[in-house]
């Protein structure tokens, strides 16, 4: 961030500004479950301002954790010590909104804020203790076709961090989206909607409007066509661009590889017979709760 920018925070937003921001709506759900995808369609939309994935809660998540001294220690120690969280969830606000200001300022049209990182999902009630006006949309996919994606990652573009073995990409989609779910059972101020990857493919329209509602969106079928054939995959991938820029106005690529095929099934190929024993073995029950069968997607 440029002192400038560090020097205004806050300020030049207006009464609406400061509503967009303090409403965002959060894409959430397992890497490489389409989020991107989703977000970017929506982002076609001229009520709705994103960018880049920012990680924002994960990296504040341990400073928020500290103020709120909720875990077992026979001394007080940490930012509670010099917070009241009250006023640290405020200093937050203000550094949200610093963060964001250029998003939603850039896209004089927008009314809605669209922040997508994938593993949100796994701090849904702090976010909305910080933020209550926040939305959360989890989107659910295959987990053999997450495992798949995971480890094709790992081999390329994403080695510094994607599993390499099934079973732990296995893990990595059981603990994200079951801990998703739990949150909302036992938080029902967190505002959540699930949507399936699957879904999206087939009656991407329908979804999409589903999600609009969610929001508080009105858009008709065709326009929601067009932002659908905007951001079509094999587009995505002859790009590269996110259409993002750093605040140095650098522009944003994803790198090869990160778009992949766009399909429901391709896992039947993709995995081995072995593998995709490993990924039932660890995911099964919770690929029912969401509706998938060993064959895929149970429709209706």
């Amino acid at each position: 961030m440029d002192a400038k920018r560090n020097q205004n925070s806050i300020k030049g937003l207006t009464n609406d500004q400061k509503e967009i921001l303090m409403a965002p709506v959060f894409i959430v759900g397992s890497p490489r479950s389409g989020t991107t995808w989703l977000q970017k369609m929506m982002l076609e939309n001229k009520n709705i301002a994103g960018g880049q994935e920012s990680e924002f809660f994960l990296a504040f998540n341990a400073a928020i954790n500290s103020v709120k001294n909720e875990y077992v220690n026979p001394r007080q120690v940490g930012l509670s010590t010099y917070w009241e969280k009250g006023d640290f969830y405020d200093l937050l606000r203000e550094i949200w909104m610093s963060t964001f200001r250029d998003t939603v300022s850039n896209k004089p049209s927008a009314k809605y804020l669209l922040e997508k990182t994938p593993t949100h999902g796994l701090h849904m009630s702090e976010i909305s203790s910080v933020l209550p006006k926040s939305k959360f949309i989890h989107i659910i996919r295959d987990s053999r076709s997450v495992v798949a994606s995971l480890l094709a990652a790992n081999k390329g573009w994403g080695w510094q961090w994607a599993p390499s073995s099934a079973k732990t990409a296995a893990i990595e989609w059981w603990r994200c989206v079951k801990k998703a779910k739990e949150i909302v059972k036992t938080n029902s101020k967190v505002q959540y909607l699930e949507v399936h990857y699957e879904d999206l493919l087939i009656n991407p329209v329908e979804e999409i409007k589903k999600i609009y509602r969610f929001i508080g969106i009105t858009s008709s079928a065709s326009e929601i066509e067009e932002s659908i054939n905007a951001q079509e995959i094999r587009k995505q991938q002859k790009c590269k661009g996110t259409g993002f820029r750093t605040t140095l106005g650098v522009e944003l690529k994803e790198p090869d590889g990160f778009i992949r095929k766009g399909q429901s099934d391709s896992w039947k190929k993709d995995l081995t017979i072995f593998q995709k024993l490993t990924v039932w073995r660890y995911t099964r029950k919770l690929m029912r709760e969401c509706g998938y069968n060993w064959s895929g997607r149970i429709k209706g």
